[in-house]
């Protein structure tokens, strides 16, 4: 009997856990095909904001425009950095100033005249939620 309430407890556990978890689509558009990867990050904390980040995907860049599916564990909100990776080097490689020297693209279409920050680029995500998002 304790066995069963158990099994019981954890399959509401988990659908209550379900429940709250959310899908972001992110359309990265302007890749060049046949160069490197391209990088989601994902950030949930601005105290890390460029630093750590919370999640992140990789795709080869093999087309124009690649489709990333990422699944969140709960609502809240994130920031978004994109790169292409030319030279595969795992890194956005940057000048002396920090200016990037890869294509990059940040959440919302944000174009930064400097370093962004969190909340420039970051999308409260409270159901399944989509962004495109252009290479720079």
């Amino acid at each position: 009997m304790k066995a069963f309430i158990l099994i019981i407890l954890s399959l509401c556990l988990s659908v209550i856990t379900k429940a709250q978890s959310v899908k972001m689509t992110i359309e990265v558009k302007k890749v060049q095909p046949g160069k490197g990867t391209v990088v989601v990050n994902i950030y949930d904390k601005k105290e890390v904001f460029l630093k750590t980040s919370f999640l992140s995907k990789t795709q080869k860049a093999d087309q124009s425009t690649l489709k990333f599916i990422i699944d969140l564990p709960k609502k809240g909100t994130y920031a978004i950095t994109v790169f292409q990776d030319l030279d595969n080097n795992k890194k956005l490689n940057q000048d002396w100033l920090g200016i990037p020297e890869e294509p990059v693209g940040y959440g919302n279409n944000f174009k930064p005249s400097s370093k962004p920050k969190f909340n420039e680029c970051s999308v409260t995500v409270n159901e399944d939620t989509s962004q495109v998002i252009s290479l720079l």
